[in-house]
């Protein structure tokens, strides 16, 4: 084994820290065994991902101001500056958790890549099977990031774009430098071919572990953020083959009386729909650092709302009129929308309906009009009432490829909305003028707009890093 001290890092937020990133290992310990090493992936810190914070900017998000019921003085001071598209929510000292706890995780995946194949005892195969499971989470994060802090992919101007820093090894006394957004999804792209190629083929001990069906989604999403539709296509389909069972929601119904029992009526938003580890429709699991994400402190948008019916139980479980639900918090009849109430812990992270959604848009994009309307009915089978529901066909649509492909692009706003998508998906549809839009938001008696392709969309590299990286280049 090598002579080296690995950490297994706690990071802190420190002013005045000489480490590069601003991280800082708190306990030592030394992995020895392969076990050791597994053992990194089954800590509480992996269970984790994204920045819930990060859909305030959206065009789904709304934050009503009246009291009672103010949603908008609610947020912390970063996630107001979010909202209102301000690209430097994050002052001097103030923990980026998006970045801090990315990065860190990072350094964990690095340990276990960088060394396990020299750990004692434990098979190869199952060494292999480890490391590839290294492999895709750090693929994961080094992908949520360089679709918060820099443009979006452009295949005619990646090489030249600035990303993030790509950490591929676990020391934090190493200098990192601000690489290319090609550079990044090329090492995207790598590690998620390292994955398949070694990744069980069932999740181990829990979801939170990956399967190989988790590495193909990984790559199904990264080729889409690219605009590959061949290569996502494929691998979605890749990943539905594997793992393509879809829950019926029609089973689900709301918790009465629920986790607060003491609250005045039904408290709605509580359901029974399994956790992320537990959700058949789950592939990898995690979760926001707060478990609810958005839960109780965003509303649907009124453009989100009118996308609903009351057929569909993604709006009837997810969203309710009130929080509590009595007068006078009704957000329904005061302003038209529903307050998000998704209370399960579930997974924001690799799951079955992105993987058909996916490969529906690629088929829409492709002209295979029935093929994209035969994924969007088998989800909505699950999601809308009986008595409601209706299979599509292109019929429907004039035959017409650009309804059948916005048609699509809804369905999957409806599904993946507050899961940490839809940015990533303004910013990518962004690049085609026919999807352009400006989202607008209202704070405290001024309107902000965020304009198509705005540099307002990159976050501002975490100020407590690029104090000690004075050579990385900002963002606008």
């Amino acid at each position: 084994m090598k002579k080296l001290s690995i950490y297994i890092f706690s990071f802190v937020v420190l002013s005045g820290c000489d480490k590069f990133l601003d991280i800082k290992p708190k306990d030592k310990f030394i992995p020895i065994t392969t076990t050791d090493y597994e053992n990194m992936l089954n800590s509480g810190t992996m269970v984790n991902f994204g920045d819930y914070f990060w859909d305030l900017q959206s065009d789904d998000a709304f934050l009503p101001e009246g009291e009672p019921g103010n949603l908008y003085t609610k947020q912390q001071l970063h996630g107001r500056r979010i909202y209102t598209f301000n690209n430097n929510p994050y002052d001097q000292g103030a923990n980026d958790y998006l970045w801090s706890e990315g990065y860190k995780r990072i350094f964990y995946y690095n340990s276990i890549i960088n060394n396990i194949m020299d750990a004692t005892e434990g098979t190869e195969a199952n060494k292999k099977s480890v490391r590839a499971e290294a492999y895709l989470g750090r693929a994961m994060e080094h992908l949520q990031m360089v679709n918060v802090y820099a443009q979006h992919y452009d295949a005619t101007v990646a090489a030249t774009t600035p990303g993030i820093p790509i950490a591929l090894i676990a020391d934090i006394n190493a200098k990192f430098t601000r690489n290319s957004v090609k550079e990044v999804y090329d090492q995207i792209l790598r590690d998620g071919e390292a994955a398949v190629a070694d990744l069980p083929e069932k999740n181990k001990l829990t979801k939170f572990r990956a399967s190989k069906a988790g590495g193909y989604a990984l790559l199904a999403r990264t080729y889409l953020f690219m605009g590959d539709y061949e290569n996502a296509g494929k691998n979605a389909a890749l990943a539905i083959s594997l793992q393509g069972g879809l829950k019926n929601m029609n089973d689900y119904s709301i918790i009465i009386p629920g986790p607060f029992p003491n609250v005045p009526g039904a408290p709605l938003g509580w359901t029974n729909i399994p956790d992320a580890q537990l959700n058949p429709e789950t592939i990898v699991a995690r979760h926001f650092l707060r478990p609810f994400g958005l839960g109780m402190d965003v509303c649907a948008s009124p453009e989100l709302s009118a996308l609903f019916t009351n057929d569909d139980k993604r709006w009837t479980l997810y969203y309710a009129d009130g929080w509590p639900p009595a007068p006078p918090f009704n957000y329904m009849s005061r302003y038209q929308v529903k307050i998000f109430l998704r209370g399960d812990f579930y997974s924001n992270y690799l799951n079955v309906p992105e993987m058909y959604l996916i490969r529906a848009e690629c088929f829409a994009r492709e002209g295979k009009k029935q093929e994209a309307l035969d994924d969007i009915n088998k989800l909505r089978l699950n999601r809308i009432t009986p008595a409601a529901y209706k299979v599509f066909m292109p019929a429907d649509f004039g035959n017409d490829n650009e309804r059948i492909l916005r048609f699509v692009l809804e369905e999957r706003r409806r599904e993946l909305a507050f899961t940490g998508i839809r940015v990533i998906d303004l910013k990518r549809l962004n690049k085609e003028t026919r999807f352009r839009k400006t989202i607008k938001h209202t704070a405290e008696g001024k309107e902000y707009e965020l304009q198509p392709g705005s540099d307002k969309y990159l976050r501002q590299l975490w100020p407590n890093a690029t104090i000690f990286n004075p050579d990385w280049p900002l963002n606008p």
